[in-house]
């Protein structure tokens, strides 16, 4: 019996769909607000894939930026051509990054939605790269001030208190 549940369980795995670049036709009805969407997390990729911006910025989007682990992809239309970019963005080029391809073979990015984002890059050119560094490292020390001045208000009896009970306690005993 076990045997049995066994083999009929061990079915065949749920066929993945491949990935493939979009045409032309598709980067022509691009739209550039829904890129926007997809890489800052805002709209959900259709096969629940992470969204850029964990990774990557886009000029100023975002208000501390990006993620910083991926490169800063504000001008990469004029590094890399559509071709190369739906590449990476399929995982079907010769620049396949080596990063996003284990997610995005899971997770692979639509047709539409490569053609939204590829416009999005492209719609992104000329504007100044995100380097918000300054202002999150501002912002985590006042948080980090701001926290040990709460705690420090919230606790600023208690070593007190506690020092008053041993004391009464050992007078008490002395009596």
């Amino acid at each position: 019996m076990f045997l049995l549940f066994l083999l009929v369980g061990c079915g065949a795995a749920p066929e993945q769909e491949i990935a493939r670049p979009a045409s032309a036709e598709a980067i022509a009805n691009g739209d550039v607000e829904n890129g926007r969407k997809l890489f800052m997390g805002y709209a959900h990729f259709e096969h629940e894939g992470p969204p850029c911006m964990g990774c990557h910025s886009v000029g100023e989007n975002g208000l501390l930026g990006g993620g910083a682990m991926g490169p800063d992809l504000t001008n990469v239309s004029n590094r890399r051509n559509d071709a190369e970019i739906l590449g990476v963005l399929s995982n079907m080029g010769t620049d396949i990054s080596p990063v996003m391809q284990p997610i995005y073979a899971i997770d692979p990015l639509t047709v539409e939605e490569q053609a939204d984002l590829l416009v999005f890059m492209k719609s992104a050119v000329g504007q100044p790269e995100s380097d918000k560094e300054l202002l999150v490292l501002g912002i985590s020390i006042v948080g980090f001030f701001g926290a040990v001045g709460v705690l420090g208000f919230v606790y600023r009896n208690r070593l007190r208190s506690v020092r008053r009970a041993l004391v009464n306690k050992a007078q008490k005993e002395l009596l």
